[in-house]
């Protein structure tokens, strides 16, 4: 399955071992999850590494290659009716690459409603959580 991860969720694995956005890379492999991002994104990451303690570096350098790296989506063939400008090219490159959009950032995603022309938008707690509870996961 692919997943696009976020500013917020890489940001996140790097700064803590132990929630659910660092738990995305760990069960990866295991579930054949396929974790996407896009150059906008990784630049954003390391725009705003220097915010976190100096180990969230050498964090982003582990967890990086686990990345496939997708093409930047700015623009799309249908209707988009989404305010928040930074957050278009995350939106329209998750539904051009990816089933789920995985995300912290629940003020700018949360008034799509969790879906976006089919794209499914989550935490990523409550995206491990539904699949233990649909069976789907392999720990």
């Amino acid at each position: 399955m692919n997943l696009f991860l976020d500013t917020s969720l890489l940001l996140a694995a790097c700064g803590s071992a132990s929630g659910a956005s660092r738990a995305v890379f760990n069960l990866a492999a295991a579930n054949h999850w396929s974790l996407q991002t896009t150059p906008y994104v990784l630049s954003e990451v390391v725009t705003n590494l220097d915010h976190f303690p100096a180990g969230a570096t050498a964090i982003w350098v582990r967890l990086r290659p686990q990345l496939d790296v997708c093409d930047d989506v700015v623009s799309l063939d249908r209707a988009a009716v989404f305010p928040v400008a930074k957050d278009r090219p995350v939106l329209f490159s998750a539904l051009a690459w990816s089933k789920v959009l995985l995300t912290l950032d629940q003020d700018d995603f949360s008034p799509l409603g969790g879906s976006f022309y089919g794209l499914r938008i989550m935490s990523p707690a409550a995206f491990i959580q539904g699949e233990r509870a649909a069976g789907r996961l392999k720990e």
